[in-house]
């Protein structure tokens, strides 16, 4: 009998490795999953607070009125007349 390794021992040996580089593959996806999760998350917290501004800015630019837009308003179904 020659010493070493066997036929059996060799494919043990081979699925083990085969295991490891598996785990080792989820692994590396899972820590590059991760990131990618965690800026969603923050892209989606800065497109509410960008568009709860722009609401707001959109509510105060509607309700307030400049001298020159007041003087130019007619009442409803006249004519603007210019000098």
């Amino acid at each position: 009998m020659v010493p070493g390794i066997t036929d059996t021992e060799c494919r043990i040996a081979q699925f083990r490795s085969r295991e490891l580089h598996a785990v080792a593959e989820r692994q590396r996806r899972a820590a590059h999953a991760a990131p990618v999760a965690g800026r969603v998350s923050v892209m989606e917290t800065m497109h509410r607070h960008i568009g709860a501004l722009m609401e707001r800015s959109s509510r105060i630019l509607t309700s307030v009125r400049t001298p020159e837009t007041t003087e130019h308003v007619a009442a409803p179904g006249t004519l603007a007349v210019s000098k």
